[in-house]
């Protein structure tokens, strides 16, 4: 990951979630519940990897689902911030969720050993990685055969909300980040109208994902997308 990005993330690090909360209207917190479902239907127990987890919003998230659900799931979050996984490594102790632990690495070459996780996961992630292949085929490499990757994304939407949801990201969205950094936030807005959710298939497929799946959610601004690798992969 560039050392731009690093910059740009811990100048924005101690106020991302307020502003997310912002942004979002809130409705991050029932995305990242979907996501957490989606990583945990059909399993009783899982190993979970969440990639670029940030302030670890969702790997808490998907910890707090599998205790619901009475489901054994340990969560290995990891980001190259940090100054976002300090904030993270706060949480997880104020959530007081013990099977969640917190490592820095880099989401492009993660040093993690083949086939070691059930699932794999991320949180608007995707669109700010220096190269979206990489990331795939190591999300591929690091699944064990027959796991699956979920991952939770903002895009452009497909509706006829477009226009105004546009005008929503290249407006308000950088006056509201610029009290923190409003460069940072111009750039995040462009980097979700810009975001190819069909290149993003396109990748899995060629991986050698299959059961490639989009779902749309509020309106189609965020998406989930999950996939699994074949039983029979190596």
């Amino acid at each position: 990951m560039s050392e731009k990005n690093k910059r740009m993330f811990s100048s924005i690090a101690e106020n991302y979630d307020k502003v997310n909360r912002i942004i979002s209207l809130g409705a991050d917190i029932g995305w990242r519940k979907r996501t957490a479902q989606e990583c945990l239907v059909g399993r009783k127990s899982a190993k979970v990897l969440d990639v670029a987890t940030g302030t670890g919003d969702l790997a808490i998230a998907i910890a707090h689902e599998a205790k619901k659900m009475h489901k054994k799931v340990s969560v290995l979050g990891l980001d190259f911030n940090q100054d976002m996984l300090n904030i993270a490594r706060s949480k997880v102790k104020r959530s007081k969720m013990k099977n969640v632990s917190l490592v820095q690495g880099d989401a492009l070459d993660l040093e993690l050993k083949a086939g070691s996780f059930d699932i794999i996961t991320t949180g608007f992630a995707l669109r700010n990685f220096d190269d979206l292949g990489a990331f795939i085929e190591e999300a591929y490499r690091v699944l064990k055969p027959g796991g699956k990757a979920a991952f939770l994304e903002v895009a452009k939407p497909d509706s006829v909300l477009g226009d105004m949801i546009k005008f929503y990201y290249f407006n308000v969205i950088p006056m509201i980040g610029s009290k923190y950094n409003k460069d940072a936030y111009v750039w995040l807005a462009s980097s979700l109208w810009r975001f190819d959710k069909n290149l993003l298939m396109h990748l899995m497929k060629k991986a050698g994902f299959k059961n490639i799946k989009a779902k749309n959610l509020t309106f189609g601004v965020a998406f989930i997308l999950t996939a699994n690798k074949p039983k029979s992969a190596k």
